[in-house]
């Protein structure tokens, strides 16, 4: 009927009007003039397939491009030839449904009609969901672009299950949600598993889109991914429309804050006390009130007896414990690296009326906001960097102002100018930590170098490398090696055929560190932390001002060193010094920083990727790391593990 077509274009023109006022292109784009000359690297067809109506949005040939809004509604007169036809379709459609698949062109997920923009308009007019066509894919030609390498992981998804719209803006991300799901790249999926991936895909953009999800800054795909992982242990897919309403309203903070490019508020110190008249009096009133002591459950991946960090944070839970007496109860779990067994330890923390659940390993961190949407009355903190959650609180040492300590430090001992460094994995923070060190000891030693080796590498000696490089002085790992009692830690002197004489000890205090946590739970400061971030992840960064690090000198120390890194010491400690700030020179000569100019922000810090001028060497491929240090790398790694597979 005449009058529908009639509906649909005001409906149209309506679009091309806001589309104007708003400084958008009004019509359909055109594939043809999308790729120019560009015609990627072939064409591949596809078949006929179900595809989504919102993925269809432009026409291959600018034949019929302003013939429509940039909806895919009609806008050509109700009295022209075009109208007839359309009003006809519509007619069909509504008594008989459209069967014919149009003809498309797919590239880069988004799909350009050959053949059947009427066809296309129609259902759109109606709001029909979906639309049976006839696809050729183009594809691109490969490049270094983001966009271009997360589509042809995409079509390597689509191999072995065949559905759009997970349109990524992360590479890799495909792969994880396959692993998510229990699936793979290489191998089909069942059919079972690809039709409730997209009848859950489906459900989940119609939620999250009902809730506003269109004004936040991600892609649909990568708000889904986020779901994924979020209930990758409690069944992700098959679930009905109203449970995935409740989650995805469980789960919005999450998403809310995930969006956002500046997405993690780092809190550089723990919050000052109020008055102490103040304070004396709600501290007398907490301790009237006070019925029990604030519980709090330890769940590690690793043992402590055989993990060196593990064996740090647990010395920390006993410390706390010694700290604060009766008003605190500890309880830890070892071992507890699988999600089964991490679900357990949970389950019965929260039995046991935990008030706040620690998580001790960057690698922890899914598996902690899995428990916080499935416990969202308990506490949740993680020992990492730049991870952001709203549910899950994460806390960090600045260790590199230590580092930057030491470095200046371990120049003054190096006669030959030159000094080593052992790194662990290249996770966030981890580089920082390096590029500290080598500042600092430029500062002391304008020619000094840092020979970088990595622990993690396989099939690689440093020590032999360290031998060859005629390295003296050394900054090893922060903290004994279980496993391997011999590897050099803290700053070391090498000596050959010896063993190697600490000189200097990096300091983690853990203990001090929950402890602050603790006292900021029962004065209230973490709930106002909470209240004044509401729509950022909170990270506690805190370094030597607060005492949860420190540098620790040994006996043999010569006097001026020793009065030189006192100082240094105390400058940086009260902010008047900052190893990232002012000019900044990378390897190659790259200016990081201008003279003059402010320090680093701290999520340029967690997340720095480049060296430091004179240091000698470079950040691992994933593919170099041991098992240990690749799996590191997929929590918090600060190189991608997709890209430097294809370098491999």
């Amino acid at each position: 009927m005449i009058e529908d077509y009639r509906k649909a274009c005001k409906r149209g023109r309506r679009e091309v009007s806001d589309a104007v006022s708003h400084g958008r292109y009004p019509y359909l784009p055109v594939l043809d003039d999308i790729l120019g000359d560009t015609r990627g690297s072939g064409e591949v067809p596809v078949g006929v397939r179900e595809i989504p109506m919102e993925l269809v949005v432009g026409t291959k040939t600018r034949a019929r491009a302003n013939t429509f809004s940039c909806g895919f509604l009609p806008i050509a007169d109700e009295g022209s030839e075009f109208a007839a036809k359309w009003s006809r379709l519509y007619d069909a459609q509504v008594s008989e449904g459209i069967r014919d698949p149009v003809v498309v062109y797919e590239y880069l997920q988004r799909f350009y009609v050959q053949e059947g923009n009427k066809r296309v308009s129609v259902l759109r007019s109606l709001d029909v969901p979906t639309i049976t066509a006839s696809i050729t894919r183009i594809m691109p030609a490969p490049s270094d672009d983001q966009a271009i390498r997360c589509y042809h992981e995409f079509v390597r998804l689509y191999r072995v299950a065949p559905v759009y719209g997970l349109r990524f803006s992360e590479e890799g991300s495909c792969e994880q949600l396959a692993r998510l799901l229990g699936q793979n790249l290489d191998d089909p999926w069942p059919e079972d598993k690809v039709r409730s991936l997209t009848s859950t895909l489906y459900q989940f953009t119609r939620s999250y889109r009902a809730r506003g999800g269109d004004m936040l800054a991600q892609t649909v795909a990568d708000a889904f991914l986020l779901y994924v992982r979020s209930y990758a242990t409690s069944g992700p897919l098959g679930i009905s429309s109203a449970e995935m309403d409740r989650r995805v309203a469980r789960l919005w903070g999450e998403l809310v804050v995930a969006a956002q490019d500046d997405s993690i508020a780092y809190l550089e110190a723990p919050s000052e006390r109020r008055g102490r008249l103040v304070s004396k009096v709600k501290s007398v009133s907490r301790s009237l009130r006070a019925t029990k002591p604030l519980r709090l459950a330890f769940v590690y991946d690793r043992d402590p007896g055989i993990s060196g960090w593990t064996a740090q944070h647990e010395q920390g839970r006993l410390s706390l414990q010694q700290r604060l007496g009766s008003a605190v109860e500890t309880v830890a779990y070892c071992k507890k690296s699988s999600d089964e067994d991490f679900d357990q330890a949970v389950r019965a923390s929260v039995a046991d009326k935990a008030d706040v659940i620690v998580t001790a390993s960057p690698r922890q961190m899914e598996q902690t906001r899995r428990a916080a949407v499935a416990h969202p009355g308990t506490m949740f903190i993680n020992c990492s960097i730049n991870l952001s959650s709203s549910m899950v609180r994460t806390f960090y040492a600045r260790m590199y102002e230590v580092k930057f300590l030491m470095g200046a430090l371990a120049a003054g001992m190096a006669e030959n100018h030159r000094v080593g460094y052992l790194a662990i994995s290249p996770i966030f923070g981890s580089v920082a930590e390096i590029n500290a060190f080598a500042i600092g000891a430029a500062m002391v030693d304008p020619y000094c170098t840092v020979h970088l080796k990595w622990s993690s590498a396989e099939r690689y000696d440093w020590r032999r490398e360290l031998e060859e490089d005629d390295v003296h002085v050394l900054a090893g790992r922060d903290y004994p090696n279980p496993l391997d009692p011999g590897e050099p830690w803290g700053l070391c002197c090498l000596h050959r055929s010896a063993t190697p004489e600490r000189v200097a000890t990096p300091v983690w205090d853990w203990g001090r560190y929950y402890e602050l946590i603790v006292r900021s739970l029962q004065d209230d400061r973490w709930r106002k932390e909470g209240a004044a971030h509401s729509d950022r992840a909170l990270n506690y960064w805190w370094g030597m001002s607060a005492g949860v690090v420190r540098l620790e000198l040994g006996e043999g120390i010569a006097t001026g060193q020793r009065r030189l890194i006192q100082l240094l010491e105390r400058e940086v400690s009260e902010g008047r010094i900052h190893p990232f700030e002012g000019l900044m020179v990378a390897q190659r000569g790259e200016v990081v920083r201008e003279e003059g100019s402010q320090r680093l922000a701290n999520e340029e810090i967690a997340s720095m990727r480049w060296l430091n001028e004179n240091v000698v060497g470079r950040l691992p491929k994933s593919w170099e790391l041991s098992r240990d240090g690749a799996d590191a790398v997929a929590a918090s790694g600060v190189i991608s593990a997709a890209t430097d597979a294809e370098e491999s």
